[in-house]
């Protein structure tokens, strides 16, 4: 943790800071898994799974869980029966995850 509670986001693996890229670039905006993958594809170059995102957000990781939203999509607003999340960077942590990731 840094002098103001901030996590130092600099230790995390790769594909952790590129989530909290993206999360950052959405401006607090909450997006589905698949449109996270689809961003750190176009956007930085980075392919990853379902699976993999799933392993880099994991609770037992060091992901920083505290800072981003992450729920399941409400039924209601998904056709089919496959169940997406959610994650949204609360809006304190943008500025944070942009000052240390840039």
């Amino acid at each position: 943790m840094g002098n103001n509670g901030a996590m130092d986001l600099t230790s995390l693996t790769k594909n952790q800071k590129t989530i909290l890229k993206v999360l950052a670039d959405a401006e607090g905006k909450a997006l589905w898994g698949v449109e996270v993958r689809r961003r750190l594809r176009e956007d930085y170059g980075v392919e990853l799974t379902k699976n993999g995102m799933n392993a880099a957000t994991r609770r037992t990781s060091r992901y920083p869980r505290q800072m981003v939203v992450i729920k399941w999509v409400d039924s209601d607003e998904i056709e089919g029966s496959t169940r997406h999340a959610s994650h949204r960077l609360k809006q304190e942590y943008i500025s944070e995850v942009r000052k240390q990731l840039q």
